[in-house]
């Protein structure tokens, strides 16, 4: 079995509703545009997220693990922290 070794970005997702923070995994070297220009993935497996509402603000879940539709993604971005 073989290990993809993977680069850790912390990410800012913007959906229609909410707001995500988190960790999104992309392989080692790669950019996040090279990821998200995949046309093999329809999800993105982000960890250590925070979900907020866009309405207000409020903190709606801080799931260790949180599987994101692409169809449902706005905009994505790196945050620093």
């Amino acid at each position: 079995m073989s290990i993809t070794k993977k680069d850790t970005i912390r990410v800012m997702i913007i959906t229609k509703d909410h707001r995500i923070e988190g960790d999104m995994h992309i392989l080692e070297g790669a950019r996040l545009s090279d990821s998200l220009n995949s046309k093999n993935k329809d999800f993105y497996a982000i960890t250590n997220a925070s979900i907020h509402r866009v309405e207000d603000e409020r903190l709606v879940a801080s799931p260790q693990f949180i599987v994101v539709a692409r169809e449902a993604i706005s905009a994505i971005f790196p945050i620093e922290e």
